[in-house]
């Protein structure tokens, strides 16, 4: 169960660092490109993530498999979903008036993470139209995302606070006391 566990976890870490190493070479949209078609590359790519989302979705309904599975395919999700986002701010950023303070991949990614964990410290904010879309979008989406992993981790609690509770009842049951001597 334990080496389960530390695999699982050396995955999530291993996907995470994948991910974070394609973010500092992808090249950016929005830099050379104009605005609309900016956008218009963010829209298919949360398509795309929204794809993702509900095949993710339909899948933890269906599966019988560990939780942990699950899981590690939200945090794959989650971690492309701040990526993709992190590059859609940095593209936004480079037309004038969308961003106050978002000038760099690092700006990108720690305003995507505040949103996602609805801190929002204000040092960098949304300012244009388009970014302020963009940003509501991505906190629809989050929201999202919360419900998605609530259903996965509470039925798996609920089952397992049930498997406990079955096992307290058996030992607590007179028939089973292992104190008694047989007559």
């Amino acid at each position: 169960m334990r080496s389960q566990t530390a695999k699982t976890l050396v995955r999530s870490a291993l996907t995470v660092a994948g991910l974070l190493a394609l973010y500092a070479v992808i090249p950016v949209p929005g830099q050379r490109e104009s605005l609309w078609f900016t956008l218009t590359m963010a829209l298919v790519g949360l398509a795309v993530l929204a794809y993702a989302f509900i095949t993710l979705a339909q899948r933890a309904q269906r599966s019988t498999d560990d939780t942990a599975i699950r899981l590690e395919a939200l945090v794959a999700v989650l971690y492309a979903f701040v990526v993709f986002m992190s590059l859609v701010y940095l593209g936004l950023a480079s037309s004038p008036n969308q961003f106050d303070s978002l000038h760099t991949r690092i700006d990108a990614i720690y305003f995507t993470m505040s949103t996602i964990a609805t801190v929002g410290f204000g040092d960098v904010h949304a300012t244009g139209q388009a970014a302020r879309l963009v940003v509501t979008v991505q906190i629809f989406l989050d929201l999202i995302f919360v419900g998605l992993v609530a259903r996965i981790i509470l039925p798996s609690l609920a089952r397992q606070r049930a498997q406990r509770n079955e096992t307290r009842v058996a030992w607590t049951s007179p028939d089973d006391d292992p104190l008694d001597a047989p007559d």
